[in-house]
């Protein structure tokens, strides 16, 4: 058998992953290899079964806590360099208790109830883009539909003024996707100074003159006394900005691309509208918006299935190789819009599973219910080798998804 190699870097990888995690699942779920944080080779672990996803998820022995993971060298060499402090001290990167206390404080502000308030605004947005892309024949989803939409909530949602809001998707952009050159890298320590800088300023601006949002809800939020201190004020916007619409664009783009290709889905689901909820847990599981679940390590040395896991080596959760287990899920490299029950882990799983999980399930529903409903004969405009997916260590996304009806 030909060896396959884990190269997470590589065009071929980021254009279909599934083959290379399919092989890895059932030959070497729990596989050895190394992360560059510059010119520092660093240990890491490939887990790509449902089930050692799930247990990893959970076990004592693995820390969220990147700051005080990584020792002062790696914490240069790596793309975040100084700013690590900042981008990292937040709840998704923390473990109790202050992922508690982070957490609580939050949870305050972004409540259940505020995002299920949220429909008639999303529809009403959702409808304005619909309308200015009838004018047009063909379009970028992406641009004309898949960004503006979560953008224009989660922006209001912070009392972002319109104007500013193209600013998050450059700045978003090079947090997220993979930069390993020295240009590269240059540029990301300019939009992260640029994007932090813009932050302080709204910050300040809203203690001056509070507004019914939630930046100035988490600026005066507290509980038992505690509030977020300054630096974990400006990590938390920095998260909810980037986690509120990275991963409904990419749940657009990826699940339009595969109703595309999978036509008689496509039509199933506008025949059959009632089948939303269902199609869209099957959208997160098959075309999985999020690749990899956000930094893991260890916090000890331990042994897993009899794999010699040491202290502060890389743990990569493979949500996207755990999503198609055919031991968890029967026939999963069909897309099936009706498949229930549906267990995925796309929004990961566990205390630090996704908090605005309901608001990309809502943005998700009305965007594909509007799209199938207005455009009967969308299609796309682009052969399949010619879509180009994004250089993401976590999130699988498109970079374009050109499409005529």
């Amino acid at each position: 058998m030909e060896k396959v190699v884990f190269d997470l870097y590589s065009s071929e990888y980021q254009h279909n992953p599934y083959p290379t995690l399919e092989y890895f699942r059932e030959h070497d779920p729990i596989h050895p290899f190394y992360v560059y944080l510059g010119d520092i080779k660093a240990n890491a672990w490939l887990i790509t079964r449902y089930q050692d996803v799930l247990a990893l998820f959970n076990h004592k022995y693995v820390t969220k806590d990147v700051i005080n993971n990584l020792n002062e060298e790696e914490k240069k060499e790596w793309k975040y360099g100084s700013n690590i402090e900042l981008i990292f001290n937040n709840m998704l990167f923390k473990d109790p208790p202050d992922h508690s206390r982070l957490r609580t404080l939050v949870h305050k502000v972004f409540t259940p109830k505020m995002i299920s308030e949220l429909k008639n605004r999303i529809e009403q947005i959702s409808i304005e883009l619909i309308e200015k892309m009838k004018d047009k024949k063909n379009v970028d989803l992406l641009d004309d539909y898949a960004y503006p939409l979560p953008v224009t909530v989660i922006s209001e949602m912070m009392g972002i003024p319109k104007e500013d809001r193209n600013k998050f998707r450059v700045w978003s952009k090079m947090i997220t996707d993979i930069s390993n050159n020295a240009e590269e890298v240059q540029k990301f320590e300019s939009s992260i100074q640029e994007f932090m800088q813009y932050l302080e300023e709204t910050i300040e601006k809203r203690k001056k003159v509070p507004s019914d949002d939630i930046i100035s809800g988490l600026v005066i939020v507290e509980e038992n006394g505690e509030m977020l201190s300054h630096n974990e004020l400006l990590s938390m916007l920095l998260l909810l900005i980037v986690a509120g619409h990275e991963t409904t664009v990419n749940l657009i783009g990826n699940g339009m691309l595969a109703l595309l290709q999978h036509r008689d889905q496509l039509e199933k689901l506008r025949e059959n509208p009632e089948y939303i909820k269902t199609a869209i847990e099957e959208l997160l599981r098959f075309t999985n918006p999020v690749e990899f679940a956000t930094e893991r390590y260890a916090r000890e040395d331990f042994i897993f299935h009899g794999n010699e896991i040491k202290k502060g080596d890389f743990l990569f959760l493979g949500l996207a190789a755990a999503n198609r287990d055919p031991l968890q899920f029967a026939n999963p490299n069909e897309l099936d819009i009706t498949r229930h029950p549906n267990k995925h882990l796309a929004f990961g799983h566990g205390i630090h599973a996704c908090l605005g999980a309901p608001l990309a399930r809502l943005e998700g529903q009305v965007a594909f219910q509007h799209l199938l409903e207005h455009f009967p004969n969308i299609s796309l405009d682009v052969d399949d080798k010619e879509i180009i997916w994004r250089r993401s260590e976590i999130f699988r996304g498109l970079e374009a998804l050109p499409i005529h009806w």
